[in-house]
């Protein structure tokens, strides 16, 4: 072994950031209900109590990572988003969130639970957010109406991603053919003209 390999994380090294980081470690390999401060310390190979030298409780700790996901999601739809618009820009944006989505599927769950910081959960979206109502847009709707038609359209692709992400669908089906439907019904409802935007 290594010289230094496991040792103990040392208190005045421990910071808050290491033990969100931490915390997203157990969510990606175990799930969201796995994260305890038992299983965080137990990561860290740190006494339970020097956690709270850095922060409040475990609700700190989900709310911390809960801000910490949304703002990874924003800023990466943010960045498919540059550059794009109209109805391929939409659809680079929708796929984009499918992609991270099912790639991270436990981190993704945090999403899905009620916000412990609604302010600061808040204020991490914006940034995807906003991309998706700046596409919304550019592919024609009026800026008023994007508002409604976002929470739409992500509600919709969201609705489909946790769908995949708890193998509630199975592998009987053919996913990519539900993912045009549920596309198609979502912009559909948004006013929308009936063709879907293609795949790049």
């Amino acid at each position: 072994m290594a010289k230094g390999q496991n040792a103990p994380i040392r208190r005045r090294t421990l910071t808050r950031d290491k033990v969100v980081d931490a915390a997203i470690e157990i969510i990606d390999e175990h799930g969201w209900e796995q994260l305890s401060m038992t299983s965080l310390s137990a990561r860290l190979n740190v006494v339970t109590a020097s956690l709270y030298n850095h922060v409040r409780n475990l609700d700190d700790i989900r709310g911390a990572v809960q801000v910490r996901t949304m703002t990874e999601l924003g800023a990466h739809l943010r960045e498919i988003a540059m550059g794009r618009t109209g109805p391929d820009g939409l659809r680079a944006l929708v796929d984009a969130h499918r992609a991270w989505a099912t790639a991270h599927p436990h981190r993704y769950q945090t999403l899905t639970t009620s916000p412990v910081d609604r302010d600061a959960f808040i204020s991490a979206a914006l940034d995807a957010n906003t991309a998706l109502r700046t596409m919304l847009a550019s592919c024609g709707l009026p800026p008023e109406d994007t508002r409604d038609a976002a929470v739409s359209v992500f509600a919709a692709m969201h609705g489909f991603v946790m769908l995949v992400n708890t193998d509630f669908l199975g592998n009987e089906l053919d996913l990519d053919s539900i993912y045009e439907s549920v596309l198609r019904g979502a912009l559909a409802s948004v006013g929308w003209p009936e063709h879907t935007p293609t795949r790049s």
